[in-house]
């Protein structure tokens, strides 16, 4: 199974910055990386003193009852994105964390929420949820924030 690993796509966050706020109104605002900000755009630890935003995000491309929004750091700038799309996120490797899982339907699929500690074996658990033939696709989060770290299908 080859399993796809999405950050905030491009497009949507271009978007944002064309209109100086997020998908939920609030300012596009210049912020100062001071070192340990998770980038949702590109997957990876900020550098100290990059240009970021902190945005309020929500997975979905439209309205549903299961929609979770929820801060998370970007770059300010346009960047590369995260270009292994196949390659499980390193960055994300072992935090504590929730894979929230979802049929094809969209709607959230209980029997297979999996939380993940630091030592377990993230690609190998996502790998199990995803392969249950119910499951269509995971936001993976933060077990401690909630907020969403990527998309995994």
């Amino acid at each position: 199974m080859e399993i796809r690993y999405t950050a905030i796509p491009a497009p949507r966050l271009e978007a944002m910055r064309d209109a100086g706020k997020d998908e939920f109104g609030n300012k596009w605002q210049l912020r100062v990386a001071e070192g340990w900000e998770p980038l949702r755009c590109c997957l990876r630890k900020a550098a100290v003193d990059e240009d970021i935003a902190l945005i309020c995000y929500a997975p979905w491309d439209s309205p549903s009852p299961w929609m979770e929004a929820g801060p998370v750091f970007v770059h300010y700038e346009a960047c590369s994105g995260y270009p292994a799309t196949t390659e499980y996120p390193e960055l994300f490797r072992h935090n504590k964390a929730i894979l929230n899982p979802f049929d094809h339907t969209g709607a959230r699929a209980y029997d297979h929420i999996t939380f993940l500690d630091r030592e377990d074996d993230h690609e190998a658990a996502l790998t199990e949820v995803l392969s249950q033939p119910e499951v269509a696709f995971v936001h993976v989060r933060s077990r401690k924030a909630g907020c969403f770290h990527f998309l995994a299908e």
